[in-house]
């Protein structure tokens, strides 16, 4: 089961899910023998709780920016899930003691303090399951946008409206929960009433329905298993001590921290990897807007935007540079005795020559039909003429047979070249550019075709 969240999970990726699978494992199991080993440190719960509260606030952007992107409804309510940790982290960070001393913060082992602890964990759990289940049944084609846009809101109304219920409105009609906890922090009796089986229940049914329904098909998907089963190792170090500051007791912490880490550093990886694939497309999309679909050159948008960037140089970077316009010699007639399909494999390959023939960045484009438009930059009258020259011998020899009507007329295919030299002072419009090299474009055809020429009507020998 898809839900177009992330690409197939490639080799490496699912090898170090499966090593840090086996690391939070032996960790676990090393850790298990010293759980009740009281130590030395401070109370870090109001650092751990923030912490959790900002990855899972993170996480839950994520998802719900991709929701709106993909209008898949499994995702709208994956992301409501983290929000709802967050959401319930951030009350209870509110609800400690060490942070608001006072009426406001919950001494612990009160009968709220237990209850917003399995509230949250079991909440978040059970919103994965129906994440799942949603997976399971959703249709294939997304949400219309004004539907994701109601579905977007609802999935964040059901975050919050879960918090409400969970703070606001069943606590009082909860059985006193404040006898499982000691002010001492002994949480003996926690631990072997029926909570721990409900929360152990409840995530190990979030890890099979993501293992299940999704099987791990997705990058993302594999990341989340990992991310519920690093939860399920949080609670059996958190139950396999019974005091409040020991082994146990901060290593299930940090595990609670490295599942909601693992599931942030996935994301931003897929950022990351979504990133680098829009970069991809905008650059195939820009060359391909640059670039005749026939020949490879630049297109005749991208030779206007370059000449139009020359004139406007400033006056202390002015250069002179030259147009040189091409035109294959009777291509019409080619194109009718050999066909369109022959046509275009000549048209291929004088472009081809042409550009061998053309220094590193000159520009060469198709102006239009057989005409090709070059800009020599740093290029004088002399040095142009000389380039345009060895593009016209170059054509030459090609030896692409011509259809020639008369004896008179080439036996392979040659094109004609008018070249127009711009002075590093002179301002001339760019429509006058072209113009100009078109003048002596037609002067080389005017003269007899298979010729370079200049405006003043000096044509170069043809060898």
């Amino acid at each position: 089961m898809k839900d177009h969240f992330s690409a197939a999970p490639s080799r490496p990726a699912m090898i170090l899910a499966g090593v840090l699978m086996l690391l939070m494992t032996a960790a676990a199991a090393l850790l298990l023998p010293y759980a009740n080993q009281p130590t030395t440190g401070s109370n870090l719960r109001p650092v751990l709780i923030t912490a959790l509260a900002v990855n899972n606030s993170i996480i839950a952007y994520l998802i719900l920016l991709h929701f709106y992107v993909k209008r898949r409804p499994a995702t709208g309510l994956l992301g409501a899930a983290f929000a709802y940790s967050a959401l319930m982290a951030i009350y209870q960070l509110l609800m400690l003691p060490e942070v608001f001393p006072g009426q406001l913060g919950l001494q612990l082992g009160s009968h709220l303090s237990i209850w917003l602890w399995f509230a949250r964990l079991a909440g978040f759990a059970m919103l994965i399951m129906l994440a799942m289940l949603c997976l399971a049944w959703q249709p294939k084609p997304p949400l219309s946008p004004r539907l994701s846009s109601g579905f977007l809101l609802g999935s964040l109304l059901l975050a919050l409206s879960l918090v409400w219920l969970v703070t606001q409105w069943l606590p009082p009609h909860l059985p006193d929960l404040s006898r499982l906890v000691s002010q001492q922090g002994d949480y003996r009796a926690l631990r072997d009433s029926g909570l721990p089986i409900a929360l152990l229940l409840s995530w190990g049914g979030a890890l099979a329905s993501v293992l299940l329904v999704t099987r791990l098909r997705s990058a993302f998907h594999c990341w989340l298993a990992l991310c519920c089963y690093g939860y399920l190792l949080y609670l059996v170090l958190v139950f396999s001590s019974s005091q409040r500051l020991t082994v146990g007791w901060y290593a299930s912490r940090f595990f609670e921290q490295f599942a909601a880490t693992i599931m942030l550093g996935a994301l931003l990886f897929e950022v990351f990897r979504l990133q680098k694939r829009l970069q991809s497309s905008y650059s195939q999309a820009y060359e391909t807007s640059i670039r005749d679909s026939l020949t490879g050159l630049f297109s005749r948008r991208h030779f206007d935007s370059a000449l139009d960037t020359l004139r406007q140089r400033p006056p202390e970077q002015a250069r002179p540079f030259t147009v040189l316009m091409a035109d294959i010699d009777h291509f019409k007639r080619y194109n009718d005795s050999f066909g369109h399909v022959q046509g275009d494999d000549c048209l291929r390959q004088i472009a081809a020559c042409m550009a061998q023939q053309l220094r590193d960045g000159d520009t060469l484009a198709r102006y239009g039909g057989e005409e090709f438009i070059a800009i020599l930059d740093g290029c004088d009258e002399l040095h142009a003429a000389q380039i345009a020259e060895r593009i016209r011998c170059a054509v030459e020899q090609l030896a692409i047979p011509a259809a020639s009507d008369t004896a008179a007329q080439a036996a392979v295919v040659t094109v004609s070249i008018g070249l127009h030299c711009q002075p590093a002072a002179a301002l001339t419009t760019e429509h006058q550019l072209v113009e100009l090299a078109d003048k002596a474009l037609y002067l080389a055809k005017h003269q007899g075709r298979n010729r370079v020429c200049r405006l003043s009507g000096a044509a170069l020998p043809t060898g």
